[in-house]
């Protein structure tokens, strides 16, 4: 009688009934977890702030552009002013070069 019970051998019934099982148990697992946290995930703030960050930088790099590129009053009352970059290059350049031939003269 022992040996009638170690030796048999699962109907396939049982086995099919165990695999739907599993595989109920799987599916029923993976709704619940669709159902608990997916709808629930927080978007992150950056995702959030992309749209406003391009703005903002977008107006900061124009405003840079027209502060480089601008003829302007720093301070009316001192005389400063501000001029666009390249041509304060030129002027400095223009300043360097009439320094370096008063050098080069020789005193009278």
């Amino acid at each position: 009688m022992s040996n009638e019970i170690l030796n048999t051998e699962p109907s396939d019934k049982k086995v099919l009934f165990s695999a739907i099982g599993f595989i109920g148990v799987f599916l029923v697992f993976a709704f619940i977890v669709a159902v608990a946290y997916l709808p629930n995930r927080s978007v992150s703030q950056e995702a959030l702030n992309v749209e406003a960050r391009s703005k903002i930088l977008k107006e900061v790099q124009t405003e840079q552009a027209r502060l480089v590129n601008a003829y302007e009053w720093v301070n009316q009352n001192e005389g400063v002013v501000r001029i666009p970059v390249e041509r304060a290059m030129e002027l400095t350049v223009q300043e360097l070069r009439e320094k370096q031939q008063e050098a080069a003269e020789p005193a009278k």
